[in-house]
Order: C-alpha cells, then sequence, then structure tokens
C-alpha cells in the first residue's frame, strides 16, 4: 500500500480521536453558511491558480439571530508537484466584533487512489483585530477523505480540522476547538459545484482570546464554486 496513505489515514485517525474536556454547558448554536468560490487556472501545465471566496454566516443562539461575519477572501496558488499545493489566503472580514483581517499561509498533500482521494492541509492563521489593536495565530491541521460514487456527479466528504496552538504575545492555548465536516459535492456541470456540507465546532472549555464560550456550533453551509 503506498505510503501517503498509511500516513494520511493514520493522520486523519489521530486527529479525530483529540478529546475534549468537560465544560458547563450552555444550548448549542444553530449557524447557516453561504459561500461563492470563483477560482482560475494558469500558467504551465495549469500549475498557477488564483481566486476569490465569498461568505456570509448567520447565527441563532440564546433567543437571538444575527449575521455573525461576512468576508471576502482573495487566494493564490501553486501546485509544485501533483501531489503538492502552496496557498496563501487573506480575509477581509466583518464581525460582530469588528473588522479583522485574516493572513493564512498553507501547504496540503494529496493522494488518489481508485475512487478515494486524501488531503492532509497545514494552515497558519493569523488574525488581525482592529477593533481590539491585536493578533493572534493558530494553526489549523485538516484530514479531509473524500470518495467519489461511480457513475454520478457525487462525492462524500468528511473532515476533521482541529485548531492548535493559539498564541499572542502574552497568552497561549494549547488547543482551542476541532471541526468534524461531513457532506457532499454535486458536480452539476464541468465548472460549476454545489456542495452542501455539515460541520459541528466544538469548543474546548479554555479562557481563549479567540473565543470565549462554553457551547458549540452546529453549522449548515452552501457552496457554490466556480472554475473559469
Amino acid at each position: 500500500m503506498n505510503k501517503r496513505i498509511v500516513l494520511l489515514a493514520f493522520v486523519f485517525i489521530l486527529l479525530s480521536l483529540i478529546p475534549l474536556k468537560a465544560k458547563e454547558r450552555e444550548e448549542d448554536a444553530l449557524c447557516i453558511w453561504s459561500t461563492t468560490v470563483i477560482k482560475k487556472s494558469f500558467g504551465k501545465d495549469n500549475r498557477w491558480g488564483a481566486g476569490i471566496l465569498q461568505e456570509y454566516r448567520h447565527k441563532v443562539h440564546d433567543g437571538t439571530s444575527k449575521t455573525d461575519q461576512w468576508f471576502m477572501r482573495p487566494s493564490v496558488s501553486y501546485n509544485a508537484l501533483p501531489w503538492l499545493k502552496f496557498q496563501y489566503q487573506v480575509d477581509f472580514a466583518s464581525t460582530s466584533s469588528g473588522f479583522n483581517l485574516r493572513f493564512m499561509p498553507e501547504i496540503s498533500f494529496s493522494h488518489k487512489t481508485g475512487n478515494f482521494s486524501f488531503f492532509f492541509r497545514q494552515r497558519v492563521m493569523t488574525t488581525w483585530k482592529t477593533a481590539y489593536g491585536m493578533n493572534n495565530t493558530v494553526m489549523r491541521s485538516r484530514a479531509k477523505v473524500d470518495y467519489r460514487i461511480s457513475d454520478t456527479p457525487l462525492s462524500v466528504i468528511f473532515a476533521v480540522e482541529p485548531y492548535w496552538g493559539e498564541f499572542s504575545k502574552d497568552h497561549f492555548t494549547w488547543f482551542q476547538k476541532c471541526r468534524w465536516y461531513a457532506g457532499v459535492d454535486i458536480k452539476l456541470t464541468d465548472n460549476l459545484t454545489f456542495s452542501p456540507h455539515y460541520n459541528c465546532q466544538a469548543y474546548h472549555n479554555h479562557r481563549s482570546i479567540y473565543n470565549r464560550r462554553s457551547y458549540d456550533d452546529h453549522v449548515i453551509y452552501f457552496t457554490f464554486t466556480v472554475k473559469l
């Protein structure tokens, strides 16, 4: 068996077993996210890529319904090898606490065997919170499995993404939260994909400068991806 498949499967299992500390519970929040992605490949062998993402997030929690955040995310990427990709993204985000900038360099690895595709992405996210005049950095490690159903336009998606090592000038937290994903990608045309997904954001019990809370998020989100 290919060594990369073994490694990625091991990482996926390891990350999915990360425990969450018990906490005093509040009622969980229900969130609706809607996303539109436009991207284009170019250059020799289409190794370079550029894109723009727009996302709107709405939250219902504790009897209130509000816009949680809205952001635009331009990006540029480079496929160094068929299984190795580098990407840099910037978020211009309007949030419930003010305007934020997020800077996200990342590296991702992939391998395909039969109808299965395995992915591992390591992202470093630095957020500048203009309302507080401070920034913080967190590591995001996502492992993903994609299964394409033969003779259909459907692919089934499962993923897990812990947020690690949140730190700022005078604060450090080893583990912040974990996201679990499940959903499908529906290829409507060669250039248009619709993706209804669910994710659960389970928060660790700590005094995070990024999120101070004792409840989790249940997220239903819809993504349209357009390839030019």
